[in-house]
């Protein structure tokens, strides 16, 4: 996580979880910070898979109706693992 780039930030939260957040030695800082970064990732990614979801069902029905480029090279490798574990 960026330290140069920090601005202050006022919240409330329950005195009692800071009063045993404080006597555990936990910075309350730290973990908002690293928790609101998580939950940026997540919902950026939700975002993403919204805004794509008609793309990628496209995609899917397309592989589910044509196959892959390498759908022979696959069943390939599956035989070969599976001859292996033979041995």
């Amino acid at each position: 996580m960026a330290t140069s780039n920090k601005v202050p930030c006022n919240t409330s939260i329950d005195a009692a979880v800071i009063k045993e957040a404080r006597a555990l030695i936990l910075s309350p800082s730290a973990i908002l910070e690293e928790a609101l970064s998580k939950a940026v990732k997540v919902a950026k990614y939700e975002r993403w898979c919204q805004e794509n979801q008609q793309a990628i069902a496209q995609h899917n029905r397309k592989i589910d109706e044509q196959g892959t480029f390498s759908e022979k090279l696959r069943s390939y490798e599956n035989q070969a693992a599976m001859i292996i574990r033979q041995l």
